[in-house]
């Protein structure tokens, strides 16, 4: 049986630094503009009684059934065995249709090449055993990658169904 891949964030840990996203940036030479990991501020709001502030984070969710490959006239979109959902390139005609499709909106496009693009969960470090770029990176330590069971267990099996079911 294949292991399965996910990704995911625990938002209440995140300090809002942005080195998840430098990181990916800097990982895949992304020019100024295109971001696959995104993070926000939101607006203090009472958490158990204390005001606190929290960042969301956003990044491609690598869906179990992708909308964006569904919505891919050219079948540029797959999702691989250990679910790694990526864009090909080259097969890629930049409709931009799979961008509506997201339902997190974090798929991009690159103006110079005409394509859309997004995280590939840094296949290249996974494939050499490594951490992406943006696990590594954190100082906080709240993204979590791997084994869907691993990440589970890290992150606790609520939270991923959420998104994972996407």
């Amino acid at each position: 049986m294949t292991k399965e891949y996910a990704l995911a964030v625990d938002t209440a840990a995140c300090c809002g630094c942005l080195s998840c996203s430098v990181a990916c940036k800097q990982e895949h030479d992304l020019p100024v503009g295109p971001q696959w990991v995104t993070v926000f501020r939101n607006e203090p709001r009472l958490i158990e009684g204390k005001l606190q502030l929290r960042y969301s984070v956003a990044h491609c969710m690598h869906c179990h059934e992708p909308k964006c490959m569904d919505a891919c006239p050219e079948n540029a979109i797959s999702r691989r065995a250990d679910g790694i959902v990526l864009i090909d390139g080259n097969t890629c005609n930049g409709c931009r249709m799979c961008m509506e499709a997201c339902p997190f909106g974090v798929i991009q496009f690159d103006e110079d090449r005409g394509v859309a693009q997004k995280c590939d969960l840094c296949i290249e470090r996974l494939e050499q055993g490594r951490q992406p770029s943006c696990v590594s990176a954190c100082i906080s330590h709240c993204i979590y990658a791997g084994e869907v069971g691993e990440v589970v267990k890290k992150v606790g099996k609520n939270r991923l169904l959420l998104w994972y079911k996407a």
